[in-house]
């Protein structure tokens, strides 16, 4: 009886190490400059800090592939999954802040990036603001990230066979692609990491696209906690906006 007893506490126990109260979020497991490092830096984590501090929360971070991310969310492995672009589709997945019509809520976001087009250096390709131009192949992106139906929705063809940027850069000067498209700012600190990759392409001048970035929470953690999600969203807005955040921006990019 007492081996029963045994078994049946083991069977019961939880499947996870997760301590009482903590959560988990995922997050790419590349870089994204300046929003999330694979040295575990970025101001998508300095924010989050604040906002655990403010709530006086756990949070256990988890850097994985962003498509194994947005999965493990939609499955309640983790709580939350950072940062993620407004995709329709993903609503299955998870939850994005909205207003009390809700409506998605820009003003809960994390950050906002700039998607650019870059180019082999002395080619035509472009982009006119409302159309792409001399473009007769694909255009890479990312594996899984949203631009790509920005991309399409404009009649371009679209190469997702790498989920890092430094290869698809790469991909770029090989003339494997006719151009990419990336966060700015991120492929910017990639081509800045490599100069000699930097003498052979150039930023088109007219972005692209401009994005909100949020932290995504998982189905069943608004089901369990409703109140605790929205004060984490309501947190990120206040500690966005805040001295102390706004100073940790301006080291952050200060940094060599």
């Amino acid at each position: 009886m007492r081996c029963l007893v045994i078994l049946l506490v083991l069977v019961l126990l939880p499947l996870t190490t997760q301590a009482e109260g903590e959560l988990t979020f995922c997050y790419e497991d590349k870089d994204s400059y300046p929003w999330v490092m694979t040295n575990h830096t970025g101001l998508n984590l300095e924010l989050l800090a604040l906002v655990a501090a403010a709530n006086q929360l756990q949070i256990r971070y988890v850097a994985v592939p962003w498509k194994r991310c947005l999965a493990g969310l939609a499955r309640g492995r983790y709580d939350g999954a950072f940062a993620s672009s407004f995709k329709a589709e993903r609503l299955s997945m998870g939850r994005y802040p909205t207003d009390s019509d809700g409506r998605l809520d820009e003003s809960k976001r994390l950050h906002t990036s700039v998607y650019a087009l870059y180019r082999r250096r002395g080619t035509a390709v472009g982009w006119n603001g409302k159309e792409f131009r001399q473009l007769t192949g694909a255009i890479g992106s990312l594996s899984g990230f949203s631009i790509s139906d920005f991309l399409r929705s404009h009649g371009a063809t679209v190469d997702e066979s790498s989920r890092d940027p430094l290869a698809l850069l790469r991909m770029l000067k090989e003339q494997r692609v006719d151009a990419v498209a990336l966060q700015r700012l991120r492929a910017d600190f990639v081509l800045q990491s490599h100069p000699a990759l930097a003498l052979d392409i150039e930023r088109a001048e007219l972005p692209l696209e401009e994005k909100a970035y949020y932290l995504m929470l998982s189905n069943a953690f608004c089901q369990a906690e409703p109140e605790k999600a929205q004060r984490l969203w309501a947190e990120i807005e206040r500690q966005r906006e805040s001295s102390a955040y706004q100073a940790r921006i301006t080291a952050f990019l200060a940094r060599p």
